[in-house]
C-alpha cells in the first residue's frame, strides 16, 4: 500500500496544489481494520495528526470504501471532517463495466474483442484469423459488430478524455463535478443523435470491407392468440435496425447516465464539509461564511476561472477568514488516487528481479528518490556528502578509542 498526501503551498500571492509520496507500507492484513491500523500507525510515526485531515480518497475496494467497516468509515469515526470521496477514475471504469454488462450483446462484443487483443499482442495472423471466424458465435452479425464498434469507440474515447482530466494534479472537486456533469450531458445528447451517425459511419466501413450493410432479419415466430384476446390488439414490432437501437444502444447509454449519477453522488455532497453537524469541531462558522460570501458578491472583481484564483484574491484581502478556509478545504479534497497508481508503476522499476530482497525502508527510499526527483535536484550534494563523512568519522573514532 502507498501513502500520498495532498496539501496547499501558500504564500502572499502564490497558491499551488501539491501531492507528495510518503512511502510504501507492507500489509499482511488486508481487511478494513488491518489497513486502517497500519495507516494510522504510519501517520503517527510521520507526525501527522488525524484531526488535521480534511479529506481522504481510496480506490473502490470494499475494504477501503465500506460504509460500516471500511478504512474511510474508521477515519470518519475519529475525525468527521475527513471528507471521503471515491476515486473518480475507478468510478468511470466501473461505469463502463455497468454499460457492458447491461445486455447480452454488450457482453458478447467485449467477449470477442478480448481474445482478439490477446492474440494480436503475439502478432500471429493465423490466430487472429481463427478468432475472427468465431464472430458468428457471438450473437452479433458482421454489420452489428461494426455499428457496436463505432459506438463503443466514441464512448470509450469520451470517457478516456474525462479520466485524463481528473488525473491532473491541479484538478479539484469543484472542477471534477463540472466535468462529470458535462459527461452526463454528453451522454444525454449522444442518446438522441448518435445512433444515426454511427449507422452512416458503419455503412462506410462495411462497404470498404465488402460486408452487407444491413441488420439481420430474425425469423418471426407467430404466437397463437388466447380465446379472450382481442383481434385488434397487435404486438409492437421493430425493424431489425430499431430493435438494435432500442435493445442495445439505448440500454448501454441509459446505463451510463444512471451509473454516472449514482457513482458520483458522493462528489456532489461535498457541502457536508462545511455543515453545522460538526458543531464545535467545525472549521468555520456557517453564518459568518454566508455573510462573507454575500459581501464577496458585491465586490467589483473580474470573473475567476477557478477556486485557486479566488483563494489568491481572498488571501490578498485578508478579511474573509471563513471563505479562505472553505476554499482551502475544497482544493485539498482528493478527486482521484492517480498519484498512488503512478507510484505503483514506479515500484515495478525500482523493485526489479535483482532487487527482490531489499528491505522495506530501502524500497521506500529508492521510490521516493525516483518519484520526488524534483526535490532531489534541489539538494546540495556536497553538503550531504560532508554530513555523511562527518558521521562516519565519528563512528570510526569511537571504534579506535
Amino acid at each position: 500500500m502507498t501513502i500520498i498526501v495532498r496539501y496547499l503551498k501558500l504564500s502572499y500571492n502564490y497558491v499551488t496544489i501539491e501531492e507528495s509520496f510518503l512511502g510504501f507500507l507492507n500489509v499482511d492484513d488486508t481487511s478494513g481494520k488491518g489497513l486502517f491500523d497500519i495507516t494510522l500507525e504510519e501517520l503517527k510515526s510521520l507526525g501527522l495528526q488525524i484531526d488535521d485531515m480534511r479529506g481522504q480518497g481510496y480506490d473502490n475496494g470494499a475494504n477501503m470504501k465500506g460504509k460500516h467497516q471500511g478504512v474511510q468509515k474508521r477515519f470518519l469515526d475519529i475525525n468527521p471532517r475527513a471528507f471521503y470521496t471515491p476515486c473518480g477514475c475507478h468510478s468511470l471504469n466501473l461505469t463502463l463495466c455497468d454499460m457492458a454488462n447491461k445486455c447480452v450483446k454488450g457482453k458478447n462484443f467485449f467477449g470477442f474483442i478480448q481474445p482478439l487483443l490477446q492474440v494480436g499482442e503475439k502478432d500471429n495472423d493465423a490466430a487472429i484469423a481463427s478468432e475472427a471466424t468465431s464472430l458468428a458465435e457471438k450473437e452479433l452479425s458482421d454489420f452489428e459488430f461494426l455499428v457496436s464498434t463505432v459506438v463503443w469507440y466514441e464512448v470509450l474515447n469520451r470517457v478516456n478524455i474525462v479520466s485524463k482530466k481528473l488525473q491532473s494534479k491541479d484538478m479539484h472537486l469543484d472542477n471534477a463535478i463540472t466535468e462529470i456533469n458535462k459527461l452526463i450531458g454528453y451522454f444525454k445528447d449522444y442518446r438522441e443523435t448518435a445512433f444515426s451517425k454511427a449507422i452512416v459511419e458503419a455503412k462506410e466501413i462495411a462497404i470498404e470491407m465488402g460486408i452487407d450493410p444491413i441488420f439481420p432479419q430474425k425469423r418471426l415466430i407467430e404466437r397463437k392468440k388466447r380465446f379472450d384476446e382481442s383481434s385488434s390488439s397487435e404486438e409492437v414490432s421493430f425493424t431489425p435496425e430499431e430493435n438494435f437501437r432500442v435493445n442495445y444502444f439505448l440500454y448501454i447509454v441509459d446505463q451510463a447516465i444512471s451509473s454516472l449519477e449514482t457513482r458520483f453522488e458522493q462528489f456532489k455532497e461535498y457541502d457536508k464539509v462545511f455543515a453545522l453537524k460538526f458543531e464545535e469541531r467545525s472549521d468555520i462558522d456557517a453564518d459568518e461564511l454566508y455573510t462573507e460570501l454575500k459581501l464577496f458578491e458585491t465586490l467589483e472583481t473580474n470573473e475567476f476561472s477557478n477556486p485557486i484564483d479566488v483563494l489568491k484574491f481572498l488571501k490578498e484581502l485578508d478579511y474573509f477568514p471563513n471563505a479562505s478556509i472553505a476554499y482551502r478545504i475544497l482544493l485539498t479534497i482528493l478527486v482521484t488516487v492517480a498519484s498512488a497508481e503512478r507510484s505503483f508503476s514506479k515500484l515495478k522499476f525500482v523493485k526489479s528481479y535483482l532487487r527482490s530482497t531489499m528491505t522495506q525502508e530501502r524500497l521506500s527510499g529508492l521510490a521516493m528518490i525516483s518519484i520526488e526527483n524534483e526535490i532531489l535536484e534541489s539538494i546540495d550534494y556536497e553538503e550531504l556528502i560532508n554530513q555523511f563523512a562527518i558521521k562516519n568519522a565519528r563512528r570510526a573514532s569511537r571504534i579506535v578509542g
